[in-house]
Formats: structure tokens, C-alpha cells, sequence
């Protein structure tokens, strides 16, 4: 489990939906790449420098040096391991092109980075502009209260109640702001749901790997709606109303008296 802070959500089931939830990821590497593109204007693309055998970096060496700066600056959960998997040079542009396996907590994924080859720039992200837009379009047509996407999935349930899962860590900042709203939430729906709060831990592997892109928080409820990332932007009331509208949904609006609130009833009816 990737521990990368998501403060906003990532389709439908199958591997169509499932990109979707890469969403969140490229959108990151996008700003990232704006603030390197204004350092670049300032100083000078990377091509029209020049640099002598002495000066530029081996290859091991441009892979050892972006390895160290995700492991250290990436976010990452205690345990996560960073490995090089090949490193490239980038024909008359003064770059290598760095993939990199990110593993941790039994999931992994690859990232590939670019680093002009005197180790002084890094660009964490390349953004395939067609591809980024078919993804984003897709996702808004599966999209619904909160950022939640529809799975089109079953209800998953567990002795007849619908199971809602966490994943976050202690370490990740938007996890710390995400998990007490659930918690104090999913209270509200003793004896209806199942609450599966996996906070630094390595159950419901298999449930992580379907429905998150290897970032945290991730919410699961009821297999049927899914989101990477928090819910910040809306703020803690609003947060919570959406995910009470959500779980009154799965449980066939049980509670009565949770789930024909007014203020509840307005975002069921949005759903």
C-alpha cells in the first residue's frame, strides 16, 4: 500500500475503470510538472545546456540519485522499498528516463521519472495529454457524490451487512484527517454495517488492490463506491453528510432516523 497523501477521490469495474484511478496520480505528477516547467523557463530547458563526460552522471548513478529523492521526499509509508528498474537516455534532449518499482505493505507500482543527466533537475512525471483526458472524461461520467466512483459492482457484504473498508496509515497526513470522519460516521450505522479499518495494516489485500490505484486513504464502501484520496476540500460536515448519504444507500436507508434526515435525504436524492 502506497502511502503518497491523496486529498481528493479517484471508474467501473474492469480494467476500463479501474485507469481511472490514475487519475489522482497524474494529476499530482501534472503539478509538479508545472512548478519544474516555471524553474525551467527561468533558468533554461534542459537542451540547450551542455555538459561534459565529467559532469554528467552515470546512469546507476541518475537512477541511485531519484531513488533516494522519492524514498525520502516521496511520502512513502515506513517499510516502502524503491527500486530502479531501467535507466534510459533521452535522445538530444540531455535527460535520462528513469522507471522505478515502488513497493510496499504487498502492492507495487511503476513510475517513470526524467532527470537532466547532471542530476540538478528532476521532471517526477511524464503526462500523456490524450490518454489523461480520455481517463478524466471517464471518470466524470462515473462519478458521483464526493468524488466516489460507481463500481457497478455487487454489494459485498459480510453476515448480511454491507462491508465498509479504510485504508491509511498513521504516517499520512490526509489519512489523519479522513479516518475520525469515517469512524465517527460508521458509528451512527452500528448493527447495519460491518467497518473493516485497516489503518497500517495488511488486511483486505485483495479488496486495496481492486479498488485503489496504490495511494491512501482509500474508502471502500460496500465494493459498490470507491475513492482515493480525502474528502478536505469539502470539509468535515459536509464530508460526513456525503458519506452518511452513501452508506444509507447501501443499507436500504437503515437507521430510519440517520437516513430520513433532512439535510440527509437532500444528498441521497444527489446520489
Amino acid at each position: 500500500m502506497s502511502g503518497e497523501d491523496k486529498s481528493e477521490g479517484a471508474g467501473k469495474s474492469g480494467e476500463a475503470g479501474m485507469k481511472a484511478g490514475y487519475i489522482g496520480i497524474l494529476a499530482v505528477g501534472l503539478m509538479i510538472g508545472i512548478i519544474i516547467g516555471i524553474v525551467v523557463g527561468a533558468f533554461g530547458f534542459p537542451q540547450t545546456q551542455s555538459y561534459s563526460a565529467e559532469s554528467a552522471l552515470r546512469p546507476e548513478e541518475a537512477g541511485e540519485k531519484v531513488t533516494d529523492f522519492i524514498s525520502n521526499y516521496g511520502g512513502l509509508p515506513p517499510g516502502a522499498d524503491v527500486a530502479v528498474i531501467n535507466v534510459t537516455e533521452v535522445e538530444n534532449a540531455n535527460l535520462y528516463k528513469i522507471a522505478v518499482n515502488i513497493s510496499a505493505m504487498g502492492m507495487a507500482q511503476t513510475a517513470e521519472s526524467y532527470m537532466t543527466k547532471d542530476g540538478k533537475l528532476l521532471f517526477p512525471s511524464g503526462i500523456d495529454i490524450e490518454e489523461f483526458e480520455a481517463m478524466a472524461e471517464q471518470q466524470k461520467e462515473n462519478t458521483t457524490i464526493g468524488n466516489f466512483i460507481v463500481s457497478g459492482d455487487e454489494i459485498c457484504e459480510e453476515d448480511g451487512k454491507p462491508i465498509l473498508y479504510f485504508f491509511g496509515s498513521e504516517g499520512c497526513g490526509a489519512c489523519k484527517w479522513e479516518h475520525p470522519v469515517i469512524a465517527n460516521v460508521t458509528a451512527t450505522f452500528e448493527g447495519f454495517i460491518s467497518f473493516h479499518d485497516n489503518i497500517d495494516s495488511t488486511a483486505d489485500e485483495d479488496i486495496f488492490a481492486k479498488y485503489s490505484d496504490g495511494h491512501i486513504p482509500t474508502l471502500v464502501l460496500g465494493c459498490k463506491y470507491y475513492r482515493v484520496g480525502a474528502g478536505a476540500s469539502m470539509g468535515e460536515d459536509q464530508e460526513a453528510k456525503v458519506l452518511t448519504a452513501l452508506i444509507c444507500d447501501l443499507t436500504g436507508n437503515k437507521p430510519v432516523d440517520i437516513c430520513t434526515d433532512p439535510g440527509i435525504e437532500e444528498w441521497i436524492n444527489k446520489i
